[in-house]
């Protein structure tokens, strides 16, 4: 997949000329663009690699690892290898987490809805009664409710948690799963 091409504006908007509308609409399709293109790159670079299952717990590789050089072996091979496998572990982990801490996952709904709701008032601001609320004044108290909302959930400990265990989880899977066959041949030629 190719970036998408930029092209700079042959007047300037600041000393009296305006686009044109192809250079408008050029600019407009590169910026709307390239949120999906991470997302698709993402999903085709690391998502690509996920190994199937019955590779991924092969039994018949597990095994005890004999001396620090062997352990370093494994991990340069498995986490190179199972990248896709370990993303998917990781992002597991995270679900888990937020599911089971009530608080943090009320907060991410919070501030997230916020967001969307914001995105359906008008330009105008919101209207209540005499009083005018402007939509800036509307996300500064999205954010500030959100942030205090936060710091009481606790999100240091899940967020050290999420690491721990996932650090355990993948290094000791990547510690004690043997080597495929496929390494051996990379290094002869």
């Amino acid at each position: 997949m190719s970036a998408a091409s930029y092209t700079p504006l042959t007047s300037n908007p600041f000393t009296g000329g305006f686009p044109s509308s192809e250079e408008a609409s050029a600019a407009a399709s590169a910026a709307s663009t390239f949120g999906l293109g991470y997302f698709r790159k993402f999903r085709e670079e690391r998502l690509g690699s996920l190994r199937p299952l019955s590779e991924f717990f092969d039994r018949n590789r597990f095994s005890i690892p004999h001396g620090f050089s062997a352990v370093t072996s494994r991990f340069n091979y498995n986490l190179s290898y199972f990248q896709g496998n370990y993303l998917v572990l990781f992002l597991i982990i995270t679900a888990y987490s937020l599911f089971t801490n009530f608080r943090l996952m009320l907060c991410a709904v919070i501030a997230i809805g916020g967001s969307i709701l914001l995105q359906k008032v008008s330009p105008d601001g919101l209207a209540i009664g005499q009083f005018r609320i402007q939509v800036s004044q509307l996300r500064t108290a999205v954010i500030a409710f959100s942030v205090i909302l936060f710091i009481f959930s606790g999100p240091v400990g899940t967020v050290f948690w999420i690491f721990g265990a996932s650090a355990l989880v993948i290094l000791g899977h990547a510690a004690v799963m043997q080597e495929g066959i496929e390494g051996e041949f990379v290094t002869v030629v």
